[in-house]
């Protein structure tokens, strides 16, 4: 019963998101739809091609941060292989952006 818990919230939260892009006086819209991606990412494919994306593009170590959390609430949930596919997802893209990092040098 735990497993469609965070599937549920993720959804919500993502309604949330786009409820706020549309209400200009509140501007957590953007954050609110990264949250419900991050969240959703070992579910569905696009959701862990952005959340890669987002890892790549972020320089302070956010992303990363919110991931670690995002995937002991998987544990949290007793969903262990999510949670390990989220924690590959990110450090995936952490390593590739590292790789690159080294082939400029």
């Amino acid at each position: 019963m735990k497993k469609f818990i965070i599937p549920a919230i993720a959804t919500l939260i993502f309604i949330a998101g786009l409820v706020s892009m549309v209400l200009p006086f509140v501007p957590l819209g953007w954050l609110l739809i990264a949250l419900a991606s991050l969240l959703m990412a070992p579910y569905l494919k696009f959701m862990r091609k952005f959340i890669a994306w987002l890892a790549k593009k972020d320089t302070t170590g956010f992303v990363e941060k919110a991931g670690e959390k995002a995937s002991k609430l998987y544990e949290w949930a007793g969903d262990h292989k999510r949670a390990e596919k989220l924690e590959s997802i990110i450090q995936n893209s952490h390593n590739s952006e590292d790789s690159k990092k080294t082939e400029h040098k």
